[in-house]
């Protein structure tokens, strides 16, 4: 079902001087429930979740006065799925020209994006940061704002090895994405120099004798590493590692010094400025002081901030052309990260800086110094183009 949500009309000019629309679709499934996202077995609310439609209102809030120069009125829609309903018939009652941002849960984002790029629309994947979507599925209309898996686990390892922490002991979960997950992070930490000396598993089970086995003491002993690297999807079992390791070492991944794309305590750029405007914008919805947008919000947020940002330059009266923005590589978006966003050509992930953070600080910004690239030094986070199956443009 296809909902408006809100319509910010430019005042400074009348409507019929605005001589275009930039429609933004946000895409969610009707049957997905949030109820119990992010929580433990115990009920702990252990990750955040909400859905993006707070982020995407700021970022158009934001781009107002720009907006105003080109005579644009931007307009957001909500179109909630039945995903056991024709999915096409669906889209297709959103407006064609819309930026779809999908904001649905992994299992149907595949078959929408699929569907969304035979229908020639535009959609954005603000929530999965899974490889395949990048690689394997590889759609020359569908973008990506979120970082990939390679692109977190490539800023980890880039600081493992700035600290000179060589040796990892590398834990993971019994879920299948943990298991991709771990892949890839050996892959990265292969890349940059480091070495996984040991990779083990931990479950879930509640049995007696797997409680035993789970016990960090024991899950940590035995080997000489540097660092406890932890692949927990879940975030149930790893927060339990810190300060329970063997050997006093430090624990990063899932838990504890941890990659991501955006972070209340981020102190530099401007982005103090972003995150109070995203607390307080909304008057009668104020947020808590700690809250700061979760990665699929500022990939929600960035998504379109690289487009109102691009058109400064477009003729007044011209078409807006979304597609011919996002393929500009002049198209740039700044990110308060001290390195401005920008669409990689190869398979249409937005390239950025990525945050090392613990839960009160960011300690560090990567791409970290000295790790180098001939063309683009974030490009040294992620898959780069030679090595891509992805290869768009």
């Amino acid at each position: 079902m296809l909902r408006h949500l809100i319509i910010l009309c430019l005042l400074a000019y009348p409507l019929s001087a605005l001589s275009n629309l930039l429609e933004i679709t946000v895409v969610t499934s009707q049957e997905e429930d949030r109820s119990n996202a992010g929580k433990s077995f115990a009920g702990i609310t252990v990750q955040t979740h909400r859905p993006v439609d707070r982020a995407i209102e700021l970022a158009v809030l934001e781009s107002s006065a720009l907006l105003n120069t080109v005579g644009i009125q931007a307009k957001i829609h909500r179109l909630e799925l039945n995903p056991d309903t024709d999915l096409t018939k669906q889209l297709m009652q959103a407006p064609s020209n819309s930026l779809f941002i999908l904001d649905i849960p992994l299992q149907i984002t595949e078959t929408v994006a699929r569907i969304a790029n035979d229908l020639n629309l535009i959609s954005v994947n603000v929530r999965h940061s899974d490889v395949h979507l990048r690689e394997s599925l590889c759609l020359p209309r569908l973008f990506h704002t979120i970082p990939s898996d390679r692109m977190y686990f490539d800023a980890l390892g880039q600081f493992l090895i700035y600290r000179n922490w060589r040796k990892v002991l590398l834990i993971q979960g019994p879920e299948p994405r943990d298991s991709t997950r771990a892949q890839i992070l050996t892959q990265s930490l292969k890349k940059f120099g480091a070495t996984v000396v040991d990779q083990r598993t931990f479950t879930l089970s509640h049995f007696p004798d797997d409680r035993d086995k789970n016990k960090p003491e024991f899950l940590t002993g035995g080997a000489s590493y540097d660092v406890v690297a932890v692949i927990d999807s879940a975030k149930d079992y790893g927060r339990y590692l810190q300060y329970s390791t063997r050997r006093a070492r430090p624990v990063v991944g899932d838990v504890g010094l941890s990659p991501t794309s955006w972070h209340y305590a981020l102190e530099r750029y401007g982005a103090p400025q972003l995150n109070e405007r995203y607390r307080n914008f909304l008057k009668n919805e104020p947020l808590e002081a700690r809250a700061a947008m979760t990665d699929a919000e500022f990939a929600a947020w960035s998504a379109v901030k690289l487009i109102t940002n691009s058109i400064n330059s477009r003729q007044k009266g011209e078409d807006l052309d979304l597609l011919s923005i996002l393929h500009d590589s002049a198209s740039q978006v700044d990110l308060y990260k001290g390195t401005r966003g920008s669409i990689r050509h190869w398979n249409n992930q937005l390239r950025q800086p990525i945050l090392l953070s613990t839960q009160d600080a960011v300690v560090a910004i990567a791409p970290m110094p000295k790790f180098l690239h001939p063309r683009h030094y974030v490009d040294t986070l992620g898959i780069d183009e030679p090595e891509s199956t992805c290869q768009l443009r």
